[in-house]
């Protein structure tokens, strides 16, 4: 891949963790409370520079959508994104998922999208989909950079096994088991469910700009997830840098 400006956007600064102690001769741009950080990220081994822009957005596909759409527009020493990064972390849906594992959205559903009559259910009006797709060559190269980084880091150990699948965007914490069943039934092969993913593809697919999101399990989405959420995230948090790095790398 061959990119030169590269848009990291995280819900959370947890997220999206060390980067910007990682980038240089940075610069910060408000819109609102909105504050996207710039600036560039050297690979010392392939001695290749990479234009980081970066933000957290906070939760929902409200403010994620917006955070998405200012952080696409981005122009930094007079390059627009090319590239959008959506990483963070998600609950479970699949019973083979387990905390640590990552997922790498091939296909992005908003699971409260439903303007029925007019429109099938979870058909988005705008783009008469039900769900956004996410080009097979990113996905393949996202796959094959974090594997190949995995087998020779020891620093990302921790992470688990990578998995390429669908996931659920709405608006809800969910710690409802219950619940989550009745998703499940209506989106089959679904591997996990979060709260901005398919609103930030949406806004890239519009925009016409790649994007991968990019999630590590952190609970089950049970009533055990509010807990397992809280932990996670605070171990999460200093090793969210890492697969961030892992792809800036292969870039």
């Amino acid at each position: 891949m061959n990119f030169k400006h590269v848009a990291i956007l995280g819900a959370m600064p947890e997220e999206i963790g060390e980067i910007t102690n990682q980038i240089h001769d940075k610069k910060e741009i408000f819109y609102g409370d909105l504050k996207v950080i710039q600036g560039t990220w050297n690979d010392v081994e392939r001695k290749n520079k990479i234009l980081i822009s970066v933000a957290w957005s906070g939760w929902g596909k409200v403010s994620s959508a917006r955070a998405a759409t200012r952080i696409i527009s981005s122009i930094y020493l007079g390059e627009k994104v090319d590239f959008l990064i959506f990483t963070g972390v998600a609950g479970a849906v699949s019973n083979t998922l387990r905390q640590w594992d990552i997922v790498i959205a091939s296909k992005l559903i908003q699971y409260d999208m439903d303007a029925r009559p007019f429109f099938e259910k979870f058909v988005i009006p705008a783009i008469s989909k039900d769900h956004i797709s996410i080009d097979d060559k990113l996905l393949k190269w996202t796959q094959s950079s974090l594997e190949n980084s995995k087998k020779k880091d020891l620093n990302l150990r921790d992470f688990g096994t990578i998995n390429i699948g669908k996931i659920a965007t709405g608006d809800k914490f969910i710690s409802d088991r219950e619940y989550l069943e009745e998703i499940k039934l209506q989106i089959p092969n679904l591997l996990a469910i979060e709260m901005e993913g398919a609103a930030v593809a949406q806004v890239a697919y519009q925009e016409k700009v790649p994007c991968v999101i990019l999630r590590t399990i952190s609970d089950s989405a049970d009533e055990e997830a509010a807990t397992s959420f809280d932990i996670f995230l605070k171990k999460y948090k200093l090793r969210s840098w890492l697969l961030i790095e892992c792809l800036l790398k292969n870039l």
